[in-house]
């Protein structure tokens, strides 16, 4: 799916920039022999797209004595090509692309308004910003053409799928990529003479568009319809090398895989990584599935090679899956297997480290359950980023109808916080860590460790705490494994046993209990802001601190501050 992204927005800069060539591109250029400063516009722009290091033209483009035509498409190629796929920097990409846009209204381009707007929804998507790509989609549809006779819309149509593809939202996307067929279909039905190079685009066009169809019939594991679809692309009158494209390929293995016939995707994903070993695309798709595919047959140490050699061309990735996080799992997977703790932690990191751009844990859950071949049944990803207004309509209903409920019941929950903080404050002034709300006791498990080595990890976990070392907001049980020396296996069933908790309730219990000290011992800390304490103790933010202290201490941290500014006098 990604390489025909890439080789699709090739071709709309290759639209935009015919006029350009036209009149600056009949002269054939020698590659070693003339200067980047002879290279004509239109040049510059295919080189940006197809040239390992884009970053050179653009600088060229951006000493040239642009048009506001011109800057419309530099700003794209730099945001798009350079910030987004060579750095990954989201917000410098979607900055140039916005201002693409800017110059795009004022030219009164409302196909690369539109289309800039698509990439700006894909990449709010991408960082799992969902309300704002279908904002943004919705605002595209705005500016869509509905001329049917517009070939260049037409053959771009239905790229709202990358997006709902990102999403998760698969059906939305398969009926997008159906709609663009049939309008290609109906296109060449009308047309009663239509250009060998024209028909060729359209079918292979159609290539991409069914390709796209399979990805998400694979990947809700309804491999039927993806076998429907893959027959169809057989189908398009295409030469046998149009036929067998580098996204059609990739869709075989996969589906291959999700077939269980393992050995039959090795074959296709080594074959292909062997004809095509010089494009670090394709070796790091290839090499993905075959980590995919011998991490299934059990071979853990094939597997970990075939991720290592992945992650040394990593890509970015434009799909539902986010294939460098996912080689992370699967060399974790692996190394566990294998025994390697020491290989399992570097992997883990990497992985938290990694994740920290994209909430990535429903895809990762869903994922999982893609990979197992014992899971014959559809799939479907749970949505989570709409809403109808039937749905508000209701909670308005429902927030009018407890208003009066919830005034009367105010007065009672402000009785029992001033009680449970009289209950707090008791326990404080003997030195008695206040008492844990609503904690469920968990029976201790059993263990394998020896009796030494059991206090020996305890004594490390009582430095922990004495040193304070659960202050750092990076803190969690792979980290504090690796500090401590153990496994995360052993280091959560003793905290379970001596703890009465799991390694997160521990950590959120201490972390409560050093700020309450705070506040009762240092005064100044009762004009701190939320989330400044929130910080102190190490939680990521006020909300989950907030969310935290209540669950604890069964008061929020606001009244417990406000009564004990009222003791103080």
């Amino acid at each position: 799916m990604m390489k025909s992204f890439f080789r699709k927005k090739i071709f709309i800069l290759f639209l935009y920039c015919i006029p350009v060539c036209a009149i600056a591109g009949q002269k054939s250029i020698q590659k070693n022999a003339d200067s980047l400063q002879k290279y004509s516009l239109g040049d510059l722009i295919r080189k940006s797209y197809s040239e390992k290091n884009p970053k050179i033209y653009c600088d060229e483009m951006a000493k040239r004595n642009l048009s506001d035509k011109d800057k419309m498409k530099y700003y794209r190629i730099c945001g798009e090509k350079y910030y987004l796929e060579i750095m990954n920097n989201f917000d410098k990409s979607l900055q140039f692309i916005k201002i693409s846009n800017f110059y795009a209204q004022k030219e009164e381009d409302f196909t690369m308004y539109a289309n800039n707007l698509n990439m700006i929804a894909l990449i709010y998507a991408l960082q799992n910003n969902n309300d704002l790509a279908l904002f943004c989609l919705k605002k595209k549809r705005m500016y869509e053409s509905k001329d049917k006779s517009n070939i260049q819309e037409l053959i771009f149509g239905g790229d709202e799928g990358l997006v709902y593809g990102v999403i998760g939202d698969f059906d939305k996307k398969i009926k997008g990529y159906i709609k663009a067929v049939k309008d290609l279909d109906d296109y060449l039905a009308n047309q009663k003479k239509i250009a060998p190079e024209i028909f060729l685009e359209i079918n292979r066009a159609k290539r991409e568009k069914y390709n796209s169809i399979v990805d998400a019939y694979l990947l809700q594991k309804k491999l039927d319809s993806a076998a429907f679809y893959l027959k169809k692309i057989k189908s398009l009158p295409l030469s046998l090398s149009d036929l067998d494209s580098e996204g059609v390929r990739d869709s075989e293995i996969h589906y291959a895989i999700l077939s269980g016939n393992l050995d039959d995707a090795i074959e296709k994903a080594n074959k292909d990584l062997n004809e095509f070993r010089d494009d670090k695309v394709t070796v790091f798709y290839d090499s993905y599935y075959l980590a995919q595919a011998y991490l299934l047959k059990k071979k853990y140490e094939t597997s970990l090679a075939y991720c290592e050699q992945a992650l040394k061309s990593k890509q970015i990735s434009f799909g539902f899956i986010n294939y460098e996080l996912e080689l992370y799992k699967i060399a974790m997977q692996a190394t566990d297997k294998m025994g390697d703790e020491k290989a399992y932690l570097k992997y883990s990191r990497l992985y938290e480290k990694a994740n920290q751009k994209f909430d990535y844990n429903s895809k990762a859950d869903f994922i999982a359950k893609l990979y197992n071949l014992d899971q014959i049944q559809p799939l479907e990803y749970e949505l989570n980023h709409t809403k109808s207004f039937m749905s508000y309509l209701w909670i308005a209903v429902l927030v009018l109808g407890l208003l009066t409920a919830y005034l009367v019941h105010r007065f009672f929950t402000l009785k029992k916080y001033k009680k449970r903080f009289m209950e707090i404050n008791a326990h404080l002034e003997k030195q008695i860590p206040a008492p844990i709300k609503d904690e469920n006791n968990t029976k201790s498990n059993k263990n394998n460790l020896s009796d030494e080595k059991e206090n020996e990890i305890l004594d490390k976990l009582n430095k922990f705490e004495q040193k304070k070392q659960f202050l750092s907001p990076s803190m969690s049980l792979s980290v504090l494994s690796a500090q401590i020396g153990t496994n995360t296996n052993y280091l959560s069933s003793i905290i379970k046993k001596h703890k009465q908790s799991n390694f997160n309730s521990y950590l959120n219990q201490v972390r409560i209990d050093y700020i309450v000290m705070k506040l009762k011992q240092n005064p100044e800390y009762l004009n701190y802001k939320i989330s400044y304490l929130a910080e102190e103790c190490g939680f990521s933010s006020h909300t989950v601190f907030s969310r935290i202290f209540i669950e604890k201490m069964g008061i929020p941290p606001s009244k417990f501050i406000e009564y004990l500014k009222k003791e103080r006098g």
